[in-house]
């Protein structure tokens, strides 16, 4: 692969990453609407836009990581790798936000 190839590599594992947080970002929301209808309160009272960009990033990050450590010269994209991007996205956020939590000072 040539840089050009490599960058891309990269910033699909991003995209993924980003995306597969995105999935989950969407889950929590649903299941917060439910419970702010059951409660009587709105989305308004709980929902905070820079969280849930922070989480997409979050999520970008670590597709990043799932890129760049998967990456060989000659890589093959296949539906299990893109699954992998997505799957790191989804998990790695949490991961990388109990990391900051832990070590960056509050």
């Amino acid at each position: 692969m040539d840089s050009i190839q490599t960058l891309t590599f990269i910033a699909l594992g991003a995209v993924l990453g980003a995306a597969g947080q995105g999935i989950r970002a969407i889950m929590g929301i649903k299941k917060e609407i439910e419970k702010a209808k059951a409660n009587g309160t709105t989305a308004q009272d709980w929902f905070d836009a820079k969280e849930l960009y922070i989480s997409i990033a979050l999520g970008g990050i670590a597709g990043i990581g799932a890129a760049i450590s998967v990456y060989q010269s000659e890589v093959q994209l296949s539906k299990d790798l893109l699954i992998g991007f997505l799957a790191a996205g989804y998990a790695g956020a949490d991961f990388i936000g109990g990391l900051m939590q832990k070590w960056l000072p509050k």
